[in-house]
């Protein structure tokens, strides 16, 4: 066959093929698997004939070919698939940047079709019981909301209203699947923990063994919302993020990470063993009890809108003209109960019922949960689940820009010159001559004082008590106080000259703990470092001591030697007056006594000579090493300083992988743009 005709036969074959297929729309868990995996564009190109490599052979090839193949143009982008792809390129690739939990909620939502992603939202119970006649807990009062918001009054009491009534939220959270998210079996619970639940009637209990207790529910109002609820109680959890989020420096949305991804304890597989599972909603509604109940609720810094995160506090005998501006919804969950039995026993009360349903305020949360999660049209994706995805990238690029700002100031603070760092150098060897100057002449000046001297082993006697006073305050005048002065100013010039771990208030040196020194540790300069300073506490570490431990045992060791030198003396005045009883001369009793009397005063002048000496030995060493250990700790940070193997590749590097991220939350928000 001509190798033209050839050519011409390919050509008419490649006009047929059909146009390159888009990705499809798969769920998140079934993607893992080989048969469910979609084949990439590039994938799909190596297996087609491709029309230009055909055309451009055949033109070089031949001239006798009169038809060319138009280039097909490239399929319209997909924006829920763009979307997926570049939050799947940040939980892979960049997850320090995100909330990864939220993230795989969002992930989940996107692998559903649009406008029928499933709602999560948590009933929180904010508070512990209130004491007082007639008061009702907060848990009790989350419960009965959720009752209220859910129930159908035209039918009667359900048997998921009582198994509701009935659960302990302290002791497990509760899983309320509405309407069609229900049936649903391949979603998983809210944990995303376990798959394939076991199907209960309506209103009966759903799941297995180990797995978080579920109730099938039945709205009128709610069935086309695939809303899973979550009932649990997180005021604890809630209490602690405020806590550390009014802490300085603490992070802004640390309340709303608590809020809109709660911790609930899952049972494990081992028997006694409990695991704490975080547990993402796109909105949370955060109840409490009384006026205690709004004052925590409005005390949490939250970040997200109402739309996200509300909440409802339950007051009785308050009307609703009263908290026209209060930013928490009241309710009166008895008054709703109360109209809610009374149309269910007779239809005839209808206008009471509306009178107490009216003071309930419980539609206010109905429409809430309505207004978030019907879907607004076909194909469109539902509020909470666009408000989800744009929370995630609004607080991924904040801790980008953070990242960035913190780097940068790092570059300016960690360029040192190595004059400077010479400089510090000569200026840390002048102090520490300076030190041993001053500690040499200090001490000396402080053993030679009468304060010192009156401690001698013959004033021992009456001055015993005397030794811990005189010590301490040698101690405290003498080790060091002009060199610990200069310590300070040194570390000052340190922090000026631009390192890094000097500024903003931070540690610069690592130190032995004050005032304490720790267990076991006899040596200021081989204690393990349990604390941080802006400049080193070895000199006050060693004062602290002397003081501490020294100078209680050389005062002890004073007092012991004094009752042993009297006991001996007086065992030996004793034993003569014995022996001049027993017919002894009194000459001969008496070179006893005195023999006696001269070994006691003897042992105590050398037992006492010698802790002295040795005392003063200690406080001379001490002051050595704790000299020797400041002069290496402020060494070792202008070591750091003058070796820095130029940061600013470093830096520029960490920028350039901070821009990526930055370009990935970009096109992930002109995507979230693109989506209806």
């Amino acid at each position: 066959m001509p190798p033209a005709l050839a050519l011409q036969r390919a050509l008419a074959r490649t006009r047929r093929l059909p146009t390159p297929l888009t990705t499809p729309s798969i769920c998140l868990f079934c993607s893992f698997s080989p048969s469910l995996r979609p084949r990439s564009s590039s994938s799909l190109r190596r297996k087609l004939p491709q029309p230009q490599r055909l055309q451009s052979r055949a033109q070089s090839t031949t001239t006798t070919t009169t038809t060319t193949t138009p280039t097909p143009s490239a399929p319209p982008s997909d924006p829920p698939i763009d979307l997926q792809r570049a939050l799947l390129s940040l939980q892979t690739h960049h997850p320090n940047y995100v909330n990864l939990p939220r993230l795989q909620l969002a992930l989940r939502n996107l692998s559903e079709p649009p406008g029928r992603e499933s709602v999560r939202v948590a009933f929180l119970s904010t508070g512990a019981a209130n004491s007082g006649p007639g008061s009702t807990s907060t848990q009790a009062t989350t419960k009965q909301l959720l009752r209220l918001a859910l129930a159908d009054p035209l039918r009667p009491a359900d048997a998921w209203e009582a198994r509701l009534a009935a659960h302990d939220l302290g002791a497990h959270a509760l899983i309320v699947r509405v309407g069609a998210a229900a049936g649903r079996t391949g979603g998983g619970v809210v944990a995303g923990s376990v798959q394939g639940h076991e199907e209960g009637g309506e209103g009966g209990w759903v799941g297995k063994e180990h797995v978080i207790p579920e109730l099938r529910v039945s709205s009128p109002l709610l069935n086309g919302g695939d809303l899973e609820m979550l009932v649990a109680d997180a005021g604890a959890a809630v209490d602690a993020a405020a806590a550390v989020a009014a802490v300085a420096g603490g992070r802004q949305g640390a309340v709303d990470d608590a809020v809109l991804v709660p911790t609930v304890d899952v049972a494990a597989t081992t028997a006694g063993h409990v695991a704490a599972v975080g547990t993402p909603v796109h909105m949370a509604l955060l109840v409490g009890e009384g006026v205690r109940g709004a004052a925590s609720i409005l005390s949490l810094p939250l970040v997200e809108g109402r739309e996200v995160i509300a909440g409802a506090v339950n007051f009785r005998g308050v009307g609703k003209e009263d908290l026209v501006d209060c930013p928490v919804v009241g309710v009166n969950v008895e008054a709703g109960r109360e109209g809610l039995e009374l149309f269910r026993a007779d239809v005839k009360n209808a206008i009471k019922y509306e009178t107490l349903w009216s003071e309930a305020n419980v539609s206010r949360i109905t429409e809430w949960l309505r207004k978030s999660a019907l879907p607004s049209g076909e194909g469109t994706m539902k509020p909470p689940v666009r408000n989800l995805i744009d929370s995630l990238l609004r607080n991924a690029r904040a801790a980008i820009q953070e990242e960035e700002a913190r780097d940068l100031s790092a570059e300016l603070h960690t360029k040192v010159s190595p004059g400077a760092v010479a400089h510090l150098d000569q200026a840390l060897a002048d102090w520490a001559q300076g030190a041993h100057q001053e500690l040499q002449q200090q001490l000396d000046a402080a053993f030679t004082t009468r304060p010192w001297s009156k401690l001698g082993w013959w004033k021992l006697f009456w001055r015993a008590d005397d030794v811990g006073m005189v010590t301490s305050e040698m101690v405290a005048l003498r080790f060091l106080p002009r060199s610990e002065q200069g310590l300070i100013y040194l570390s000052g010039r340190i922090q000026e000259a631009g390192v890094v771990e000097g500024q903003r208030g931070q540690p610069l040196y690592t130190g032995p703990a004050l005032p304490q020194p720790s267990p076991g540790a006899h040596r200021p300069d081989t204690v393990a470092a349990t604390s941080v300073s802006n400049w080193p506490t070895h000199i006050p570490f060693t004062r602290s001591y002397l003081q501490d431990k020294t100078v209680p045992a050389l005062q002890a060791l004073a007092q012991k030697l004094v009752v042993q030198s009297a006991s001996l003396a007086g065992l030996s005045t004793a034993l003569p007056g014995l022996s001049y009883l027993s017919a002894l001369g009194a000459y001969e009793c008496g070179a006893i006594a005195a023999l006696g009397i001269a070994l006691s005063f003897r042992r105590l002048q050398q037992k006492w000579d010698a802790a002295r000496e040795y005392w003063e030995g200690e406080v001379r060493e001490e002051g050595r090493k704790a000299i020797r250990a400041t002069e290496a700790s402020v060494a070792e940070v202008l070591d750091r300083a003058g070796k820095t193997p130029d940061p600013q590749a470093d830096m520029t590097a960490q920028l350039a992988e901070l821009r990526k991220v930055e370009e990935l939350i970009t096109r992930a928000e002109e995507a979230l743009t693109r989506v209806k």
